[in-house]
């Protein structure tokens, strides 16, 4: 049973889902508060690039075909999910950020 603070446990996924998620090569990189997955396991990983949108401490959208049609999280989601000290430096971009744009303005 998962923590119900855990990011992977407010996604719907399957074990499948899970499985690729911890098995295939996924690298990532982290642009305007949001992450960058590349799947490296493919021939050509920059046709197989996309990006996460992290709301709230959770991966709440990828721009994958899969993410957008179907009711479960995606594999790159998930990974990102099982990562947390990917979120975490997600989610501190963000804060910064913010902090910064509040700076800005005073």
């Amino acid at each position: 049973m998962l923590n119900p603070t855990h990011p992977l446990s407010g996604l719907e996924w399957t074990p499948r889902i899970l499985k690729r998620a911890q098995y295939e090569a996924l690298q990532f990189s982290l642009i305007e508060g949001d992450i960058r997955v590349r799947n490296a396991s493919h021939a050509d990983p920059t046709a197989h690039e996309y990006r996460i949108r992290v709301t709230d401490g959770q991966p709440v959208a990828c721009t994958c075909p899969f993410d957008t049609r179907s009711s479960h999280a995606c594999k790159h989601r998930v990974g990102v999910a099982i990562r947390p000290s990917i979120l975490q430096a997600a989610v501190l971009m963000q804060t910064l950020g913010d902090t910064r744009s509040r700076l800005d303005r005073s």
